[in-house]
C-alpha cells in the first residue's frame, strides 16, 4: 500500500531505498537486484507508510495508570478537566520518565515512527530529557506541557528556552482557555511571537463559548483573534462543537485539528464531525488520545462512526482515512519536522511498516477502495513485524532495535516496581 492516488496497490513490489530515501517503489520484476544490495524478504506481509500519531497521551501509555485516574463515571463535560486535573496531582518523576519511553516503545510497536502529545510537567524532569528520549529510540517526538492560568508563569517559563532540532519539537498545550484574562493571553500570544507552537484543547466550543460570553462578552474565537493567538502555528485538540464560523476562521488559518475518536467517546463528548471540518476545507488529523497507541484501531473507529452515525458510503469512508490518517498527519508532520514523508514513492522518506497477518487468506480487491480495505484487512490478526525510519530498522521482528534485551528487561522491572 502506497498511499500513492496514481499507483495505491503494488502486487509482488519492490521498494528499494538508500541513504534514507525511496529510489524505487513497483513490481520486482521490473527492478534487477544488485549483486552488493541487501534484500529484506516481506514474505507476503504489507508494506506501508508507517504513521504520525498526531495526540498521543503519553502518561497514558502505562495502562493501570489511566484506569486509577478514570475511577468514577463523571462523563461528558467535566470528563476532560477532572481528567487533567488527576493526572496533575497524582504525578510522580518515575511515572513521567517510565511512560514516555513506553509510549514510544508502544508507538513504535503500532508502527509509528512520530508522536505528538501533551505530557505533564514535573520540576524534577528537565524538557530535554524528551529530546533524549527521541535520539535513544530513533523516533520524532513533538511533546510539550498542559498549561492552565494558573501554571502558566512557572511552566512556561522552564519550556520557552527549549530549543528544537531535527527529531524533537517542543509544543505548549493550552487548556482552559475560556477562564484566561487579558494578561494570561497576554503570554501565551509571547510564547506563540517567540516560535512556540500552541495547541488548544477545545473540548467543546459551546461550552467555551458559554463561559466567555459570560465572563468577557465575547465568544473564545474572539479572544484569540482579538489577543493574535489563532495563527498558522497554533493547532486545536479534539474540536467538539464548533460552529459554521469557527471552522470557516480556523479552516482560514490552516490550523490542524487533530481528532481522537475513541478518546471522546470514553468521555462521552463524542460527536461525529470529521466530514463536517473536512467539508469545510479544514485539515483534520487523527490521534490515539488516550486510547492505546494504535493508529488503525483509530481509523477503524472512523468507518464504525460514519456508518452508525452518518450513513456514509464506503467509498466517502475511505476518503475519511486517507484524508486524516495519511495524508493530513503527514503534512503535519512535515510542518513540524520539513520531511516528506507518508507516500511510497521515489523521493520521499523511507519511513515503512512491514504489517503481516498471521493467517494469509485474501488479498486486497483494486476495484473496490483501498484504504478502507486496509483498515479492515487490519481487523484480524495483523501486527508490525518491522519499522525503518529513514531508512534505519527501528523495530524488527516485534522488538526495539537501539536498546539492549537488557535495558528492555531493566525498563520491564522498573514498571513492575512502579507505585501508581
Amino acid at each position: 500500500f502506497t498511499n500513492d492516488l496514481k499507483n495505491p496497490l503494488v502486487d509482488d513490489a519492490l521498494v528499494r531505498f538508500e541513504n534514507g530515501k525511496i529510489t524505487f517503489v513497483g513490481p520486482r520484476r521490473e527492478y534487477s537486484i544488485q549483486e552488493d544490495e541487501e534484500i529484506i524478504d516481506g514474505e507476503r506481509g504489507i508494506l506501508l507508510p508507517s504513521f504520525f500519531n498526531a495526540h498521543y497521551s503519553v502518561y497514558s501509555s502505562i495502562s493501570s495508570y489511566p484506569l486509577k485516574l478514570l475511577k468514577d463515571n463523571q462523563t461528558n463535560k467535566s470528563f476532560f478537566s477532572n481528567l487533567l486535573e488527576s493526572v496533575r496531582s497524582e504525578i510522580n518523576p518515575s511515572l513521567v520518565r517510565l511512560s514516555a519511553e513506553v509510549a514510544v516503545l508502544k508507538a513504535i510497536r503500532s508502527g509509528s515512527v512520530a508522536i505528538s502529545s501533551p505530557i505533564v510537567d514535573h520540576p524534577e524532569i528537565d524538557p530535554t530529557f524528551y529530546k533524549e528520549v527521541a535520539a535513544k529510540y530513533g523516533v520524532y517526538l513533538a511533546v510539550g506541557p498542559i498549561l492552565t492560568e494558573e501554571t502558566i508563569d512557572n511552566i512556561a517559563g522552564r519550556w520557552e528556552s527549549v530549543t528544537r532540532d531535527s527529531t524533537f519539537c517542543p509544543i505548549v498545550y493550552v487548556s482552559e482557555l475560556a477562564t484566561y484574562n487579558e494578561d494570561s493571553l497576554r503570554k501565551l500570544r509571547e510564547l506563540y511571537e517567540k516560535g512556540m507552537n500552541l495547541n488548544l484543547f477545545i473540548f467543546d466550543m459551546k461550552r467555551e463559548n458559554e463561559t466567555c460570553l459570560l465572563r468577557w462578552g465575547e465568544s473564545l474565537i474572539e479572544r484569540l483573534l482579538k489577543n493574535g493567538i489563532l495563527g498558522s502555528e497554533c493547532g486545536v485538540i479534539y474540536g467538539g462543537n464548533l460552529s459554521e464560523t469557527d471552522m470557516d476562521i480556523i479552516s482560514s488559518r490552516r490550523i490542524f485539528v487533530t481528532k481522537s475518536l475513541r478518546s471522546e467517546m470514553y468521555a462521552g463528548s463524542f460527536q461525529s464531525n470529521i466530514s463536517d471540518l473536512l467539508g469545510r476545507g479544514m485539515q483534520v488529523c487523527l490521534g490515539t488520545g488516550f486510547i492505546g497507541s494504535d493508529m488503525l484501531g483509530e481509523a477503524k473507529e472512523v468507518i464504525l462512526t460514519e456508518r452508525y452515525h452518518r450513513g456514509f458510503d464506503n467509498y466517502l469512508i475511505d476518503y475519511e482515512i486517507r484524508k486524516t490518517l495519511f495524508d493530513n498527519n503527514h503534512r503535519l508532520f512535515q510542518k513540524l519536522f520539513g520531511k516528506s514523508t507518508g507516500v511510497l514513492k521515489e523521493g520521499y522518506s523511507a519511513d515503512l511498516a512491514l504489517s503481516r497477518s498471521c493467517l494469509d487468506l485474501e488479498k486486497f480487491d483494486s476495484h473496490l477502495p483501498i484504504t478502507l480495505q486496509l483498515v479492515l484487512k487490519s481487523f484480524f490478526d495483523t501486527s508490525f513485524d518491522k519499522v525503518w525510519n529513514s531508512g534505519e530498522l527501528i523495530l524488527d521482528k516485534g522488538f526495539p532495535q537501539r536498546i539492549s534485551k537488557k535495558e528492555l528487561k531493566d525498563l520491564s522491572k522498573e514498571l513492575r516496581n512502579l507505585e501508581l
